[in-house]
């Protein structure tokens, strides 16, 4: 084939691709890119949504600065994210590993029960759970009356020392099911020579997991801590069904905080700071996650 020949050919295909790329590329500029910008140039004004935009430079970022509720909604996002680490993945991937090697039998009814919270509606999810923590008629209360421990009956979503911890069991349990079925796919695909190996080694099921399962799948492991870290700081419909970030925002987080401040106190200005900040973080933690967890592997190789 000649070099002209090749030429044309490599344009044509060119051409394919960026044919092919177009409507992704028009998707991501409608729907990422413009509401992206749009939200950096109203974070340097002061509007409600109706009057005409006022020029205020950087006084949202100043209040971001000094914003005590802010920082206290950012805190919230990193507990979840770090329960998140522990329980989904964590909790997760040993639960995976024992459906897989351990009692295969029962893995198909455990993962339908651990998978249906995983695609029944957040509203619907955090409305039961809701019935569950309710001060007067629900069930965790109920079974503790039942018990004789009625001095640990409470209002769990309305005092600010349970109200947190209440939102982030709801959360794990509701995520968990995810979790266990990419680790049940993810040790599947594992060589089942390399358990033989493991097991004419001598080696248990302890030993097994840590020293061969695990580094078998670590990319799936980089993979979901980087998903559920993100995931944690976007996190929003649970929280505001169950509590709307209540009592005294004690269970908000970034993304309840925002919505308050933007279509509750109509701050579309200052909403905006906060939402800019808040891509700018999650964009900046998942990298920090991720280099993290490759320099560890490194380390071990």
């Amino acid at each position: 084939m000649s070099t002209s020949t090749r030429s044309v050919a490599a344009r044509r295909d060119a051409r394919a691709a960026l044919l092919f790329l177009a409507p992704a590329v028009l998707f991501l500029a409608v729907f990422v890119a413009y509401p992206l910008l749009t939200a950096g140039v109203l974070s340097f004004h002061s509007w409600d949504g109706v009057s005409p935009r006022q020029w205020t430079g950087l006084t949202n970022y100043e209040r971001l600065l000094g914003d005590r509720i802010f920082w206290g909604s950012l805190r919230n996002n990193v507990l979840v994210a770090l329960t998140a680490i522990v329980f989904q993945v964590g909790v997760g991937m040993v639960i995976a590993y024992w459906l897989v090697r351990v009692v295969p039998r029962i893995k198909r009814f455990a993962m339908f029960v651990y998978v249906v919270p995983v695609v029944i509606s957040e509203i619907c999810i955090g409305l039961l759970w809701g019935f569950v923590y309710n001060p007067y008629f629900g069930l965790l209360n109920g079974f503790l009356n039942a018990v004789g421990l009625d001095e640990l009956a409470r209002g769990w979503l309305g005092d600010r020392s349970t109200a947190m911890p209440a939102v982030l069991v709801v959360m794990n349990l509701t995520y968990l099911g995810l979790y266990i079925l990419l680790f049940v796919a993810a040790f599947e695909n594992v060589d089942e020579a390399v358990y033989d190996a493991a097991a004419i080694d001598g080696a248990g099921h302890y030993r097994t997991f840590f020293s061969v399962s695990v580094p078998m799948v670590w990319s799936n492991v980089q993979a979901t801590t980087l998903l559920a870290v993100v995931s944690s700081f976007k996190t929003f419909s649970l929280v505001y069904v169950l509590t709307r970030g209540g009592p005294s925002n004690a269970t908000d987080v970034v993304s309840t905080y925002l919505f308050q401040t933007g279509f509750g106190n109509f701050e579309a200005g200052y909403a905006s700071t906060i939402g800019f900040a808040q891509i700018l973080l999650t964009a900046a933690v998942g990298v920090f996650v991720l280099g993290l967890m490759r320099r560890g592997k490194r380390g071990e190789a």
